[in-house]
């Protein structure tokens, strides 16, 4: 197996706190196009391993934990502010301490979200931000352009516990017992795949859960990020996103968090977005039967060769 070069590193939001991030790849910076992998809620920068370790043999991947998350830290005030468009100039900030001029992002579920909060803050009615930087290709992967109507499964989840009676951030998430937060990390973690995966898959679905409730995922941050996905609104700056953006949207039909045509209806809302081909070719995923976690699905090189493909290589 080829050894990946790698850089660790955080730097300190204008906000206060710190955005832990990785490089993979970093032996590749300056030759090859980086990519960034934006996750969802309760999500971390290592959930991403068995997709980025293999794409890092092709070019530097960003990975980064969101504010509050893993191994970012931030202060009381900033957690009360986490919104979808806080966590976009989040990576906006990221990307311009890292200087980097031209970059492709994949974004998945929350992530896709925060995504194309990015693409429309220059267009933002009171506070517009530049993108200094060339953002040429997006994947938008089991996530959608508009809160949904009806509630998914991780909107539903209660993670009240989480909150004082005032709906205030609890500072000390730890007091929850390993079997609460196990029962909590399986409640997130089971409706991103479906039932016969998880049959199929005991071992490696109790190895993500495992690894879920041994990193700092507080309760209070998730809560934040639940209320996030609920309350965005850019549906009418979407237009605005320039075609020469590349958006290629990754979403399986048996998403029980997402529903497939919440996917389907992203190119309604950005009209030069296309859905991934399928199909037996390299570079097209083999059908669209997968769930939410969709990069867990197939041999992990049918979603490396997909996005080197649409990338050009």
């Amino acid at each position: 197996m080829t050894t990946v070069s790698c850089v660790f590193s955080s730097f300190e939001l204008p906000a206060g706190g710190r955005l832990s991030y990785t490089i993979l790849g970093s032996s590749l910076l300056g030759s090859v196009q980086p990519i960034v992998l934006v996750q969802g809620m309760s999500m971390l920068k290592g959930d991403w391993e068995r997709l980025s370790t293999p794409l890092a043999e092709h070019r530097p991947v960003l990975l980064y934990d969101h504010r509050g998350m893993g191994e970012s830290t931030c202060p009381p005030s900033t957690i009360e502010d986490i919104s979808i468009e806080t966590m976009a100039r989040d990576l906006l900030q990221l990307l311009i301490h890292l200087g980097w001029k031209d970059v492709a992002i994949c974004g998945w579920s929350m992530g896709g979200v925060i995504v194309q909060q990015l693409l429309v803050l220059p267009f933002h009615k009171t506070d517009p931000s530049p993108l200094p930087f060339n953002v040429s290709h997006v994947f938008l992967a089991s996530t959608r352009s508009v809160v949904l109507k009806t509630q998914h499964s991780l909107q539903k989840l209660n993670l009240s516990p989480a909150l004082g009676n005032a709906g205030q951030a609890q500072t000390n998430p730890t007091s929850r017992s390993p079997a609460e937060r196990r029962a909590i990390a399986k409640g997130i973690l089971q409706t991103s795949f479906d039932p016969e995966w998880l049959q199929m898959h005991e071992k490696r679905f109790e190895a993500i859960v495992e690894r879920w409730v041994s990193e700092s995922r507080p309760l209070p941050v998730i809560a934040k990020q639940q209320r996030a996905v609920s309350t965005f609104d850019f549906e009418d700056l979407l237009s605005s996103i320039p075609s020469e953006i590349k958006i290629v949207v990754i979403h399986g039909e048996l998403d029980q968090i997402i529903p497939f045509s919440a996917g389907s209806e992203i190119s309604e809302r950005i009209k030069h977005a296309r859905f991934i081909g399928q199909g037996p070719e390299k570079g097209q995923v083999p059908s669209y039967v997968f769930g939410h976690h969709w990069f867990e699905y197939f041999d992990v090189q049918v979603w490396v060769d997909i996005i080197e493909k649409v990338l050009g290589k």
